[in-house]
């Protein structure tokens, strides 16, 4: 013996309206009796949710027609027909509502739920709109055998996490670089799509501008860098003279450090060691290039998507605390933003003034130097004194002394209008960081990543100080008031 299906019962939109087809096939002749009466409980509430249900489609169906009969007369007597007919309606859905309530709370209790696919729909309330039923009551979180288990899955979760990123360390720097320039090169994005542009075209136009500054430095280093190589392969000859004059400069040096041994040491390993080296370095030079590919990629995928990418962070957090943490995302990004555009006006700066010097001063490879310059000027503290020691060495080896005191002077007149001046008044209104921390930043982050660790340090305080700033002090200060 079979029971009855369930027809479904579409009289609201409502995804936890009873939407079941209900037809297990269970043979009535399990060996134990508790489980059949069950059944049978079940065999009795379904069928009277199914007479709920046709007495429902039923008074649907006739208040539809006395309201179109209403409609077409539009006499007293078949509006209030109409009325009670809706009403006997609303009731039969009433009804059958609670018939079905009582038919899933037998079905909960019966073991038809172990192999009947239907009487388990029924037990969870599946619906077209919830083809799986909806969710049960949690589990209790007080169990120790839950507990344990938590802290050791959490555990070794953990430990595989932590040899994960180590694992990936290096890639995930050059995600955070990629991530770091898009933040700051978002605001220009932005002015060119207030400007009426599409950002997928802003975000082109941006990339392209990046692309002719990479293009440009590498056209501006490459032709004096291989002149230099071509003229030390040409004058090796006569620094091997040299070394072995003693009145000259490098014979002078060659007998206080022994530079012509440590040549011949170093070329008694032959070729082989020399194509070693020259193969180390091609594999270098491959996965800078490769890298620096990588990294302009990501960079345009981040531009372009970086909407859904903030949407997508800010859902991982409570819907109630979204809309906070949205704006103190936001405020975060636009510090990002400012601070790395204001860092390339200074570097531009350094670049030009630079420039200017190297050109009164005579000395080579200006350009090259002066870019150089620029790109030091990025690290915070010591960057721009790196640049000026480098540039006064070339002058004074390639000029004059005279030339070298001139760039000295210069540079360190410029890097106290830097540090006084030009960096408080663009860097003020973006990242509010005293100096102490801005020491201390650099130098955390110099340690743990390096040149790329002393790049980020500084916003990177600048977002930890506004998170203390807004999050922490403000709910310490709450605990320390107690309950009003």
């Amino acid at each position: 013996m079979h029971r009855p299906g369930f027809r479904e019962l579409h009289l609201t939109p409502d995804p936890r309206a009873a939407a079941f087809q209900y037809g297990p096939r269970v043979a009535d002749d399990r060996p134990d009796q508790p489980a059949h009466t069950a059944a049978q409980d079940l065999d009795e509430v379904v069928g009277l949710a199914q007479e709920a249900d046709a007495d429902a489609q039923a008074a649907l169906a006739a208040a539809e027609t006395a309201q179109q009969e209403a409609v077409a007369s539009g006499s007293g007597p078949a509006e209030l027909r109409a009325e009670r007919a809706e009403a006997h309606a609303d009731e039969a859905v009433a009804q059958a509502r609670l018939a079905e309530k009582k038919a899933v709370a037998v079905a909960v209790e019966t073991d038809a739920l172990l192999l009947d696919q239907d009487a388990r729909k029924l037990a969870a309330q599946a619906s077209d709109e919830r083809p799986f039923g909806l969710p049960g009551q949690p589990m209790g979180r007080r169990s120790p055998l839950r507990q344990g288990f938590t802290l050791t899955v959490g555990a070794l979760l953990a430990l595989a996490l932590g040899r994960a990123v180590v694992t990936v360390e290096h890639e995930l720097l050059l995600v955070l670089v990629a991530g770091f320039i898009a933040i700051g090169l978002d605001p220009a994005v932005g002015f060119l799509v207030d400007r009426g542009l599409r950002r997928s075209f802003a975000v082109a136009t941006i990339a392209v501008l990046a692309l002719g500054a990479v293009a440009g430095f590498v056209a501006a280093a490459v032709p004096p860098l291989s002149r230099e190589a071509t003229d030390l392969i040409k004058k090796a000859p006569d620094y091997a003279k040299q070394l072995n004059n003693d009145n000259s400069l490098l014979g002078r040096l060659n007998l206080q450090f022994h530079l012509a041994d440590r040549v011949k040491q170093q070329a008694s390993g032959g070729a082989f060691d020399a194509a070693g080296g020259l193969l180390h370095a091609g594999t270098v030079l491959v996965s800078a290039t490769f890298e620096t590919v990588i990294v302009l990629v990501l960079v345009i995928y981040f531009l372009a998507d970086l909407a859904q990418i903030k949407a997508a962070f800010y859902r991982l957090f409570p819907r109630h605390r979204r809309p906070r943490v949205g704006l103190l995302g936001d405020e975060v990004i636009s510090r990002v933003g400012g601070y790395v555009l204001g860092k390339l006006f200074t570097s531009i700066v350094a670049l030009v003034g630079n420039y200017i010097l190297l050109l009164f001063l005579h000395v080579p490879y200006a350009l090259v130097l002066s870019v150089l310059v620029g790109l030091l000027d990025l690290v915070p503290l010591i960057g721009g004194s790196i640049a000026g020691v480098i540039v006064v060495l070339v002058a004074l080896a390639t000029v004059s002394g005279s030339a070298a005191a001139i760039a000295a002077i210069y540079h360190l007149v410029y890097r106290l209008f830097a540090d006084y001046v030009l960096n408080p008044r663009v860097l003020r209104r973006t990242v509010d960081v005293s100096p102490a921390v801005t020491v201390i930043a650099v130098l955390i982050g110099g340690s743990l990543l390096g040149i790329i660790g002393a790049l980020v340090a500084v916003p990177v305080a600048a977002a930890f100080q506004l998170f203390l700033t807004e999050v922490v002090y403000p709910q310490r200060d709450a605990a320390a008031e107690g309950p009003s």
